[in-house]
């Protein structure tokens, strides 16, 4: 599964900031859904933590309704700060995914796609030397 949005932040990014350019991407990408409820689902995952290891953050939340997967993707090779990660990790990954909540094997699918890149230590180095988002976008 390919990311919609891409973004290479060469310096430090917030994780609010991250966060909302890829979730407005994601709202104007190919599928409708409701935005402001599902915003509420995502803000409710981050609460209970979204760090999910090898550098990756990963707000996610089902969407009743949505037509297939949605997801953004975001490399900060300095950090994405202001989200606490285990034992201080640096943050450097951010995948958005949005799911169709009828479909457990599309979620599923689509985080282990992903965990799958990110456990390639060199897939993960290319991805962190990614010059343009189209360079990024095309490593899947």
């Amino acid at each position: 599964m390919a990311p919609i949005y891409t973004r290479i932040y060469a310096q430090p990014v917030e994780f609010n900031r991250a966060l909302g350019y890829a979730y407005d991407a994601l709202v104007k990408g190919p599928y409708k859904f409701d935005a402001m409820s599902t915003w509420k689902g995502l803000s409710e995952r981050v609460a209970q933590g979204i760090y999910m290891g090898q550098g990756l953050l990963l707000p996610h939340t089902r969407v009743p309704g949505l037509q297939g997967p949605l997801m953004a993707f975001v490399v900060a090779r300095d950090g994405i700060t202001g989200v606490k990660t285990r034992n201080d990790e640096l943050a450097q990954f951010m995948c958005v995914l949005l799911s169709p909540a009828e479909s457990a094997m599309a979620h599923t699918v689509a985080i282990a796609n992903v965990a799958k890149l990110l456990l390639n230590p060199e897939w993960k180095e290319k991805a962190l030397s990614a010059t343009d988002e189209d360079a990024l976008k095309n490593l899947f």
